[in-house]
């Protein structure tokens, strides 16, 4: 199978004027029909001529810029002067002859004969070749391809199957020239840009540089959500455990309430209450009871030992839980102020304080019992 690949014309006016700018021919068998094989070669050759006309149109206005005659513009269609603007350069060439601008007006002139013999080739070339179908808003290179071959009496098994042998555009543009060469039961199929303003080869360029632009975001999105799924499966370990620790935690409550169960009432009274201390703050820091830093919470010390929480408050007595500190039994004067240990405990949330007018005693109030159940406190007194 041959394939044959051209460039389209960068100028679309011009682009009218050449034969067929292949951008693919593919033949719907192995063996090429000499007759398409020609036309195919045709197109080649005006594509050749027609980036020769452009070339030479270039060079003719870099020329045309050199010799001040900015305003003088070629027709846009054909590259070449009008008939006008060559007699007026005509005329200026015989003022400035053999002048060095004179020999630059001799060029472009010389450069205008270059460019319409190129177009003659052109037009002849353009001859041979068939007539194109234009493309429209919406129109379906599948479609063009079916109706050209049902129009000439080649049935829809048939064209279905020359078509799947050939490169079908997925896209047309408004304005592209469609050509189709059907000889001797052989099809293929071509496009040129025609009046659009961009070319076939350009908008596979455009569509490949657009679809390999979303492959690579789609890539990072992928890899993104790689990660996030990670963290997302770590996240979820760690849940499960926080969730194993607290069935093991609930457990671990369950025993100690069947366990509960079976206490003497004195065991219960114990759990129920809350068991502290009250001493003076230097004493007890000094000891290694209680540590309570200017920056932090305070907390127990190592010296914490169960047994110096000798003193029980009932919790779930009638009346309010309250402890009452008496400067008189510390040996003080009178109550500065009570620090709470630990300081996890919050203060208008688990206990309320306060102190009598002489501040000869402080009274704490528990305001949230399960928060101190069964637990240690310890009250440092300063003056």
């Amino acid at each position: 199978m041959k394939t044959t690949h051209l460039n389209p014309v960068a100028n679309p006016r011009i682009g009218t004027l050449m034969a067929a700018a292949l951008l693919v021919l593919t033949l719907a068998c192995g063996k090429q029909d000499t007759q398409v094989k020609d036309m195919a070669q045709k197109a080649e050759q005006a594509q050749g001529v027609q980036q020769q006309v452009q070339q030479a149109g270039q060079q003719q206005q870099q020329q045309l810029a050199q010799a001040g005659l900015k305003d003088v513009k070629p027709d846009p269609q054909t590259m070449q002067l009008t008939p006008d603007q060559k007699a007026l350069l005509e005329g200026r060439l015989k003022a400035e002859k053999g002048t060095g601008t004179g020999d630059l007006l001799q060029a472009i002139l010389d450069k205008d004969k270059e460019i319409g013999d190129l177009n003659k080739k052109i037009t002849g070339l353009r001859s041979l070749l068939p007539k194109p179908e234009l493309a429209k808003e919406g129109d379906n290179h599948y479609a063009m391809s079916m109706k050209f071959l049902r129009h000439r009496g080649v049935s829809e098994d048939k064209a279905k199957d020359l078509i799947a042998k050939t490169n079908i555009l997925e896209k047309l543009e408004p304005g592209w020239e469609v050509y189709h060469f059907y000889v001797n039961g052989k099809y293929g199929t071509s496009v040129s840009q025609g009046f659009a303003p961009v070319s076939p080869t350009e908008s596979i360029k455009l569509a490949k540089v657009k679809t390999e632009g979303e492959r690579d975001e789609a890539i990072k999105k992928g890899q993104d959500l790689a990660r996030q799924l990670d963290s997302l499966n770590v996240e979820k370990q760690r849940v499960e455990a926080d969730i194993t620790a607290l069935r093991q935690e609930k457990t671990g409550l369950l025993d100690q309430v069947a366990s509960l169960n079976t206490l003497s009432e004195k065991q219960k009274a114990k759990l129920n209450s809350m068991h502290y201390l009250v001493g003076e703050q230097a004493k007890l820091e000094q000891d290694g009871v209680v540590i309570i830093p200017f920056f932090s919470k305070n907390r127990m010390g190592a010296n914490a030992k169960s047994m110096r929480f000798d003193k029980d408050l009932m919790l779930d007595g009638p009346t309010e839980p309250t402890v009452l500190i008496k400067a008189a039994d510390l040996g003080v004067s009178k109550i500065g102020k009570v620090s709470v240990v630990p300081g996890s405990l919050v203060k208008d949330q688990h206990y309320t304080i306060s102190y009598a007018a002489d501040h000869s005693s402080a009274t704490i109030k528990i305001l949230d019992p399960d928060r101190v159940r069964d637990d240690r406190v310890a009250f440092a007194v300063s003056q």
